[in-house]
């Protein structure tokens, strides 16, 4: 069934659709990044001097994700992202983040939006 789903999905999209999806992904997976790195308090994990993520990063909080994530959802009802600290203590204040092409710029805008409001 999910064979047929992605076959359906595929044909849909055409020739060069998948390659169009990977690419709003990544652009509007590194435009998200690049304004939450521009919060105070905030950062975005990257090894090197170029971001290498395609779609998912990891994020720095003045929180823990728990807290963050409560007050997203709670005050702006926003599902935020994955707690890292669960599987990796050593990362402690961290989420991971995945952006898609569906979200539109208005979703990351307002994401930003509610975590400068966390950060002040």
């Amino acid at each position: 069934l999910s064979a047929l789903a992605a076959a359906v999905y595929l044909t849909t999209m055409g020739p060069g659709g998948l390659r169009t999806v990977a690419g709003l992904c990544y652009q509007k997976s590194h435009y998200a990044a690049q304004q939450i790195a521009a919060l105070n308090g905030f950062g975005v994990h990257i090894h090197g001097t170029q971001p290498t993520f395609f779609r998912d990063f990891v994020v720095r909080l003045p929180l823990s994700a728990v807290e963050t994530n409560r007050f997203l959802w709670e005050r702006h009802r926003i599902v935020g992202g994955y707690d890292l600290s669960a599987d990796y203590p050593a990362l402690g204040h961290t989420m991971l983040l995945s952006v898609t092409e569906c979200n539109t710029r208005e979703d990351i805008d307002r994401l930003v939006d509610a975590l400068k409001t966390l950060a002040a």
